[in-house]
Parts: structure tokens; sequence; C-alpha cells
């Protein structure tokens, strides 16, 4: 009787073990996890905690609210804000289309404001904050600021007068399969030639233009944190402040680091939405062009109405060519590339620049 009763609380006694131990592995392969994914992205490296510019790590350390209460999602839209009611009605009605037609989280950002936004309307948004003094002299910096400090592994830039459409979540697809260390951003209709200035500073001319100018609708994925970073501390520095400020940035940067590849032109301004609204099969201007992201919508009245017609034409096909009308993305004879790219074979969105 005694060893029966001893090998069945022996035995009681090992199976509690083993489920302690499990539960141990767990939780460690959970920090191993996350701490290889900061790896992955340069917040850490084999001498210490720090970034590979001498900083801490950039996770942010304020409080901020959302479903990701305490880890940043791996795929995000970021934008950032401040109370100002009409960017906030603005920036609603962009809430309003990620919640239509995406199945991704954004982060919203006030700058040093805690951002007067609903997450319980909202349940994919993520409220944080930033202080404008450490995005450098412009307000405008604070775009690269919040995506660096996202930390998302694959994410894109909206700004507040910016809609998503139906086919929003193919730019993901494209991220997952952006091998460089480097961002994306689409193909601007019309180059300012604004920035010689700039051009001379970093030791460039016009001949080291590797792609057309871009508009700075930015995606990234974690392998562009390096140069992202690098495109904060030179603004921090007071660097681009004038012309297009951080687009001007990004274009003389990616111009140095001999970028050959932009997006598809994918942010048509909202003037063009009824081409894409009635399929016109004859495009005089501004052809070549996928409607992903609307872009310039500064009234929000007008922005409501814009969403009422994306959603009248959920389904639709988007990408628009000079004078065979609108077309699938995967009717791979068609390509929303201008004729002096080539349609890279990573993706029907990307375009290779050989200048």
């Amino acid at each position: 009787m005694f060893d029966y009763r001893s090998r069945k609380i022996l035995s009681l006694i090992l199976v509690g073990l083993i489920l302690l131990f499990a539960i141990y592995v767990l939780h460690n392969a959970s920090i191993i996890q996350n701490f290889t994914r900061k790896i992955r992205k340069g917040i850490f490296t084999t001498s210490s905690t720090r970034s590979y510019s001498g900083r801490k790590s950039l996770t942010p350390t304020w409080p901020y609210s959302g479903p990701f209460l305490n880890s940043a999602p791996s795929e995000a839209f970021v934008t950032f804000s401040n109370n100002n009611p009409k960017y906030l009605a603005l920036l609603t009605n962009v809430l309003d289309t990620v919640h239509l037609f995406s199945t991704r989280p954004i982060i919203a950002y006030g700058v040093d404001v805690d951002l007067d936004l609903d997450t319980v309307k909202y349940p994919r948004l993520i409220k944080r904050r930033l202080s404008q003094k450490d995005c450098g002299p412009s307000i405008y910096f604070c775009k690269i600021y919040a995506i660096v400090e996202s930390q998302v592994d694959y994410g894109i830039y909206i700004e507040a007068d910016t809609l998503v459409n139906w086919n929003v979540d193919i730019l993901f697809d494209v991220l997952h399969r952006w091998p460089y260390p480097l961002p994306l951003a689409p193909r601007h209709p019309d180059d300012p030639n604004n920035y010689l200035n700039f051009l001379t500073q970093f030791k460039l001319g016009l001949k080291n233009r590797t792609t057309p100018y871009i508009h700075a609708h930015i995606l990234w994925n974690y392998r562009a944190y390096p140069f992202l970073q690098r495109a904060v501390n030179l603004l921090r520095q007071g660097q681009f402040m004038g012309a297009n400020f951080d687009e001007t940035a990004i274009n003389i940067l990616l111009w140095q680091a001999k970028s050959n590849h932009t997006l598809c032109k994918v942010d048509p301004y909202v003037s063009y939405l009824s081409s894409y609204e009635l399929s016109e099969q004859i495009c005089k201007t501004y052809c070549h062009t996928a409607y992903i992201l609307i872009h310039g919508a500064k009234d929000p009245t007008d922005m409501a109405n814009i969403i009422v017609r994306l959603k009248n034409h959920t389904g639709s096909p988007f990408v628009q060519t000079p004078k065979h009308g609108f077309h699938y993305l995967n009717e791979t004879q068609y390509t929303c590339c201008y004729p002096d790219s080539h349609p890279s074979s990573m993706h029907p969105l990307l375009c290779e620049h050989r200048i």
C-alpha cells in the first residue's frame, strides 16, 4: 500500500515538473523570438543593447493604447497628427478606410499630445505619442521619426490627407518581397527640381539621380531601419531645412545609396479619382497609375464622400494604362511602370530604373 501511494505521489510530482518546464521553455522562446527580431532590425549589436548609431533602443517607452499594448505589430500603417480639430477630422476618415479595406492595424502618433481618437470605434488603432523636439527643427521631420519609432517589420506611412483603397494590403505583399535595405516610395508625376543645393551638399550631381523623383509616401521593412535612422540623425542636425524637407531628404539619400527601384505611382491625386470610377479607356495625363492610395483631400466632408465613392467601386480594376483602360495586377501584359522603366520580376508594382 505504501509503495503504491508513493509511486502515485511521485507520478503527480513528475507531471507537475514537466508542466512547469514546458511553461518555462515557452516563455523563454518568446523572449528569444523578440530578441532575434530586434537584432534583425538593427536595434541590438553583438557588443551591447544599443542601436548602431550609439543610441538606446528606439522602442517606445511611453504608454500607448490599442490592441498591442506591449509590443509592435509585425505589419502596420503609421501616421501622425496633433489635436487640431481639422487634422483629427481628416485622420478619422483615414481610420475609416483602413478599417474598411485593410486587415492591418494603424499606429497614430500624437505630436506632444494624446490623440483624441476612439479605440473602441477603431479597434485596430494604436495610439502613441512623440515629442517634436525628437524629430528635428521641422514638424515635417516627425514623419521619418514616427516611422523609425514604430519598429514594425513591414510598414506603410499614410498622410492625414490620404485614403486607402480596397486593394491596399497588396502593398504589404510588396514589402515581403523587397530584399534591399532601403525604403520604397511611389514615383512622383512631377519632379520639382528644387533640390540642387542639397545634391551639392551631398556631393551629388543631376547625373547621379538613379531613379526619378519619388513622392514620400514611404513603405519600408525591417531591413531599411539603418537607412531611416541615418535620415533621422541628419534631420535632427538641421539638414534638409528647405525644398520639400523630408521628401527631399529621402530622395537625396536614396540617390546617394544608388537605389534603382521605385513603386509605381500608387498614390494618384484625388482629382483623378473619376477616371478610376468611370474606368476610362483613354488617359491623357498622369497615366501609368495604380489606384491604391488616394491623396490630397483637405476637407473632411469631401473625404467622407470619397470613402463612399471608393466603397461603391470595391473590387474594380485599378491599374490605369494610357490607351487600354484599367486592368488588374495579374494581367501582366499591362503595367503601371512608366515607359522609361522596366517592371520588376519581384512584383508588378515595382519598377526598375536603368538610368
